[in-house]
């Protein structure tokens, strides 16, 4: 695991209007505490705690220097913003080099997969892993090669390299990378334009628009709906001479 160097300063106060001016003079405010040691607030020079994050992340191993004393430790947790991500606040634990700890290191790819040039997709899985060791011992993270990966092939924990050093706690059978073909959606082929013109036609109102009027029926009056009644003709009268 990476190791690096960070100056803190202890700080009395902790109330917001004291928090708010800390941090506009440049500093963030953190706490330190861990195995043996008393819950001390400090604060830390933004400017040097956002190159460290920057360029490490949270995985390093920070060697806290406080008012002269150097104090092993870990980031226990950030606190950022919502909108812009500036740090408002860090926990340090404070750790024993001489005893194994429990943590997490990030997953990365090195390279372009074979079946990734053939038209694949690299699906990463499993981005941590669940390890333990000394700090000292801990990779700060692990690179796995998948230039050799081909479509549906799969790399899985057993297949990776660590130190002797370092414990793995993972599943050996848990995927990390595999190369997979990507998902068509299939799309129904259009209808011919015969079929098109044929439905047309028999459509019902294609079939009203060119039906001829019936004739042998009698039409309808409108206002009763019947049939109407053709009068009957009747004999002409004759002349009288």
């Amino acid at each position: 695991m990476k190791r690096v160097q960070l100056s803190a300063v202890k700080r009395e106060v902790n109330t917001k209007g004291s928090l708010n001016k800390v941090r506009s003079e440049g500093f963030v405010p953190a706490v330190v505490y861990g195995e043996g040691a008393v819950s001390v607030t400090v604060k830390v020079k933004e400017r040097d705690l956002v190159l460290i994050t920057e360029k490490y992340g949270k995985n390093v191993l920070v060697d806290l220097d406080i008012d002269g004393t150097v104090h092993p430790s870990i980031f226990k947790e950030i606190q950022k913003e919502h909108i812009g991500r500036k740090i408002l606040h860090v926990d340090f634990e404070t750790v024993n080099l001489s005893k194994p700890v429990y943590t997490k290191v990030p997953v990365v790819a090195v390279g372009e997969a074979k079946g990734v040039k053939l038209g694949g997709i690299l699906d990463q899985t499993l981005r941590e892993l669940q390890v333990e060791g000394l700090l000292t011992d801990l990779p700060e993270k692990v690179e796995v090669d998948v230039t050799n990966l081909e479509i549906k092939d799969v790399i899985y924990v057993h297949n990776l390299s660590l130190s002797d050093k370092v414990k793995l706690l993972t599943p050996p059978d848990t995927v990390v990378f595999s190369v997979v073909t990507p998902t068509v959606e299939e799309v129904a082929p259009a209808p011919a334009v015969e079929e098109v013109a044929a439905a047309t036609a028999a459509s019902p109102e294609s079939t009203k628009e060119g039906k001829e009027p019936e004739t042998g029926k009698a039409a309808k009056t409108p206002e009763t709906g019947k049939a109407a009644k053709t009068p009957e003709a009747k004999p002409a009268k004759e002349e009288k001479k």
